[in-house]
């Protein structure tokens, strides 16, 4: 289930959502459990995957389109 959502446009300024969905790993260790967070992946809306190239920059992983975040106030 996506825990986070945003949004990345691509060249002609289409507007594409991105979820990311997180895994959790639960370890053990002293008689202690904690939880801690696994890798992350993200996906478009319909499902299909979207790779993370840098902190602002994605790629749809099926036909290698280039999404990029939006500065704020723009």
């Amino acid at each position: 289930m996506p825990n986070e959502t945003f949004s990345a446009y691509d060249e002609a300024g289409n507007r594409y959502t991105i979820h990311v969905r997180r895994t959790f790993i639960e370890a053990r260790g002293s008689g202690e459990e904690r939880r801690v967070e696994g890798l992350r992946s993200y996906h478009l809306t319909d499902g299909v995957v979207v790779d993370r190239i840098d902190a602002e920059s994605f790629a749809i992983a099926t036909n290698g389109v280039a999404l990029k975040l939006r500065p704020l106030g723009v």
